[in-house]
């Protein structure tokens, strides 16, 4: 038996939703309220399956309400319903099962009720904790932690290896933004400035609360229970379960004189969340770049033959517009006797340098240049 309760300001609502569950079957509602307020407090004690909530409601907003039902009893399943098809469809995708429209149909209830019902023969779960034992409990995520790559593109694996899929970019989004503080609170208000400007209040705290349960549930379903905190009107996400390429790479570079250039070459898999283009990443992403540089260049020092031509090679990927990396890279080539190395660095160097950015040649590279470029011109 499936327990439901149901929040909706219409009293009529309630009795219709109540009649089509009786005649659908297989589920009790433990209770209906007229405000969300009073649901609120009791959801710990009711300790639903599914809460069925108007999204619609004077007063505490079904999505806000939703929040604070989820801090109160997380291992609920919340239904939406709303008598708006576009704000449905705008909250929640067109393929979303977590919501229903009014006049809700009979038929479509049903199917969504027996998403929830158990398989047969299924295992049965463990019993839930009762209150006193949640708090008791330890809520520290998965025994082995998420792992996230974050250096170049943006991934998230639970602890068997399997890659997630995001319901949409601003979930993704959102976890990424409060994974990127670090444990430290955020306000609501901060992140609705960072993820929604071009929108208007109301509109970006509605989206706001819609992606803030579909990132939790995606996260509960991974094991990763209470891993996001609201109090105070500010956000923190629980950091401590997730392993990430960023804070191993943070961990190594005070260490690059002492590191195998492979090693430190391999911790850089790209810029700090590079292919999605946030910018409210962008201060970050300097920073990390700058100071895996400033290890390059200390683990240049104590290098030689082909692991300082890699070195140099990625300074220059960095920092295309340094003329110092491909000065050094030109003398090491120069050194070893790589004639036809040099001439490519010279064609990348005339290239961008000076064709693409029209940066004027130093008198020194110029020279080497010239030496290096003769030859070519008698072949």
């Amino acid at each position: 038996m499936i327990n439901a309760i149901l929040i909706d300001d219409e009293e009529i609502a309630l009795d219709v939703l109540e009649i089509l569950l009786e005649e659908i079957g297989g589920v009790q509602v433990q209770a209906k309220f007229l405000q969300a307020g009073e649901a609120i407090e009791r959801v710990a004690e009711l300790r639903p399956d599914l809460i069925f909530l108007d999204i619609e409601m004077p007063g505490l907003n079904g999505l806000v309400a939703a929040e604070q039902l989820q801090q109160r009893f997380a291992e609920a399943e919340i239904i939406f319903v709303t008598a708006y098809k576009e704000y449905a469809l705008h909250a929640f995708d067109v393929n979303a099962k977590g919501y229903l429209l009014k006049p809700v149909s009979k038929e479509r209830l049903a199917k969504l009720i027996d998403r929830y019902r158990p398989s047969p023969g299924a295992v049965q779960a463990p019993p839930r904790k009762r209150p006193v034992e949640e708090e008791n409990a330890s809520h520290t995520g998965p025994d082995l932690p998420l792992r996230l790559q974050a250096l170049g593109s943006l991934e998230l694996y639970s602890a068997g290896g399997e890659l997630f899929s995001w319901r949409t970019k601003k979930t993704k989004e959102l976890f990424a933004y409060l994974w990127h503080h670090d444990g430290m609170p955020v306000y609501r208000d901060h992140i609705l400035e960072a993820l929604w400007p071009e929108l208007h209040a109301e509109r970006a705290q509605a989206l706001l609360h819609t992606t803030m349960y579909h990132l939790r549930h995606m996260l509960k379903a991974a094991g990763c229970h209470e891993m996001i905190i609201f109090a105070d009107e500010r956000y923190r996400m629980r950091v401590e379960g997730v392993a990430s390429d960023v804070k191993r790479l943070e961990s190594k570079l005070g260490q690059a004189r002492d590191m195998e250039p492979e090693e430190l070459l391999g911790l850089y898999r790209g810029d700090y969340m590079e292919t999605e283009h946030y910018r409210w990443a962008e201060s970050r992403r300097e920073e990390l770049r700058a100071a895996y540089v400033h290890a390059l260049e200390a683990a240049l020092t104590q290098s030689r033959g082909t692991q300082r031509e890699a070195l140099l090679r990625r300074l220059i990927k960095l920092e295309p517009f340094a003329h110092m990396h491909y000065y050094r890279l030109l003398l090491h080539l120069d050194a070893a006797g790589h004639a036809g190395a040099v001439l490519k660095v010279v064609e990348q160097l005339q290239r961008h340098v000076h064709e693409e950015l029209g940066l004027e040649i130093t008198p020194a590279m110029q020279k080497l240049i010239e030496r290096y470029h003769k030859p070519r011109q008698t072949e």
